[in-house]
């Protein structure tokens, strides 16, 4: 399963509840940006980044499916 930022982990805890009744053995998670601010037992086997950051702040994400603009992750 694949997140853009981590945050709080609650979006991917939604995803997960869809492969409750699964016989899955390992499920593996990838985030872009891994925030640590976690409300949920939800933590990434892969991530781009890690950012020490406030609450406050907030992260954007920015991918462009042709070559037309930059890709990009802003901290405001």
């Amino acid at each position: 399963m694949v997140d853009d930022v981590l945050n709080s982990g609650r979006a991917l805890a939604y995803g997960l509840g869809v492969f409750l009744n699964v016989p899955l053995r390992k499920m593996r998670t990838a985030v872009l940006i891994d925030r640590s601010h976690h409300k949920f037992p939800i933590f990434s086997d892969y991530y781009g980044t890690k950012l020490s950051t406030i609450l406050k702040e907030h992260v954007t994400v920015t991918l462009e499916e042709f070559d037309n603009e930059e890709d990009a992750a802003w901290l405001v």
